[in-house]
């Protein structure tokens, strides 16, 4: 009785991606294995970059002399 109010309560499962999404996704799943797992440098900032601006914070530029 306990698990049936458990699973009563617990939310509903993700939809699936739809649109955009489920096309990078595809995508990702379709693209060949990188035999070099690492980033470069140039990649961790355009991914540092665009995952800032896709939740509203603002990108700051690192000032030279602190790296």
């Amino acid at each position: 009785m306990v698990v049936l109010l458990l699973m009563a309560a617990a939310p509903a499962p993700a939809p699936a991606p739809a649109g955009e999404a489920r096309r990078v996704v595809e995508a990702q799943l379709k693209a060949p294995v990188r035999e070099d797992a690492g980033l470069s440098a140039e990649e961790a900032a355009v991914i540092r970059q665009r995952y800032l601006e896709s939740i509203g914070r603002r990108v700051e530029r690192a000032v030279d002399g602190a790296r």
